[in-house]
Formats: structure tokens, C-alpha cells, sequence
């Protein structure tokens, strides 16, 4: 398979986000359902500004994390960023565990969104440095329908688990699910060490 030939940053990164495309699209379409019919007073104007806070959040971060990632040389501080985001990411699946009023929601949500202002741009940033040449179009379509299929599939597998097992027990599988992803991008640390190194030699 073609996928054989692509270096192992892209592989790992790929994997990494379907691992957490995978968890977090088993809540996606009933969310809404856990906040309506599980927290106290809260409403479906609840789960819009759930969302808004988290989009609003990694917006307004976003950038200047980027900024950052830029203006210093070498992939450790990509590398440090993608896994601090990544690693508050996969706690929000754990603080939902404990959510029973609507500002708790929020605070999650704020979490999540800086998670994700941490995690976007040093993984870009590391995607985009180890694409292959003349795979430009091939890898990000890799990745694209890599993370399409896990959110689909997780899609119609979470509303199955959610109404025979629980949503505590299903925050529960998208925690681990998660910790999995961030674990998987977490073994590039050797892999970046060995790069940045090797760039500092040369220069």
C-alpha cells in the first residue's frame, strides 16, 4: 500500500488524529443530547455557547501561538506545543465526567479550546516541514479522509454506546481514545530530538 512510503512523521501524525477525531466524534452528534437531558438548567442555547466558547477561545489563541512557533528555529517548541494541547484536550473527556451545571460545561469548553489553539499550529507546523515532496496533495488528502472516516464512523458507533452503556461510560472511552492519540504523537519526541539536532550540527 501506498502508505508504506510515506515517512514516518506524516504516518504518526495522521494516526494521532484519527485516534482523536475517533473519540471526539463519538460525542459530536449527541452532545447536544448529554447537555440538554444531563445538566441542570441547562437548555440548547447551552450548547451553542458551549460551542462558541470553544471555537471563540482557539481563535482568539490561535495566532499568537503560531506567531511563536514561527519565530523560533527547530520543531522541539512545535513539538512541546502540539503535545501541551493535545494533552488538555484529552482531559476534557474526564472533566465532562463531573459536569452538572452549566458553567462546568463552559470551563471544559475553554479547556478544549485552548487545547486546541496549543495543538493546531505545532501540528501544522511539523505536518507541513516533513510532507514529502510531490505528495503535497496526496498526504493532506491522506490525513483529510483519514480523520472524515474516523469522525463518520465514530458518529454512528457513539449514539449506539451512549444508549446502552451510558454517557459515563462513554467519556470514559473518549478519554482513553484520546490519551492513545496523544500518546501515539508523543513517540515522535525521539524523532524531532534526532532533527533538531542533526540541524544543529549543520549549522
Amino acid at each position: 500500500m501506498f502508505i508504506k512510503f510515506i515517512n514516518k512523521v506524516v504516518r504518526v501524525l495522521v494516526l494521532g488524529d484519527i485516534m482523536f477525531f475517533s473519540a471526539f466524534g463519538l460525542i459530536g452528534p449527541i452532545f447536544a443530547i448529554f447537555v440538554t437531558n444531563q445538566i441542570a438548567g441547562a437548555t440548547v442555547a447551552t450548547v451553542g455557547f458551549a460551542a462558541t466558547i470553544n471555537l471563540l477561545t482557539r481563535a482568539l489563541l490561535q495566532m499568537p501561538v503560531a506567531r511563536y512557533i514561527d519565530r523560533h528555529k527547530g520543531e522541539k517548541d512545535d513539538f512541546k506545543f502540539m503535545v501541551a494541547g493535545s494533552t488538555l484536550i484529552s482531559i476534557v473527556p474526564f472533566i465532562y465526567l463531573f459536569v452538572t451545571v452549566p458553567w462546568h460545561l463552559y470551563l471544559a469548553q475553554v479547556v478544549l479550546g485552548v487545547g486546541g489553539a496549543l495543538a493546531n499550529p505545532g501540528w501544522y507546523a511539523i505536518f507541513t516541514r516533513h510532507i514529502d515532496k510531490n505528495k503535497e496533495g496526496t498526504e493532506w488528502t491522506l490525513q483529510n479522509i483519514g480523520i472524515s472516516l474516523a469522525a463518520a464512523g465514530a458518529a454512528a458507533i457513539g449514539g449506539i454506546l451512549a444508549q446502552n452503556f451510558g454517557f459515563y461510560n462513554l467519556f470514559l472511552i473518549v478519554g482513553v481514545l484520546s490519551l492513545v492519540g496523544l500518546i501515539i504523537q508523543m513517540s515522535l519526541y525521539s524523532t524531532v530530538i534526532e532533527l533538531d539536532h542533526h540541524n544543529e550540527t549543520r549549522n
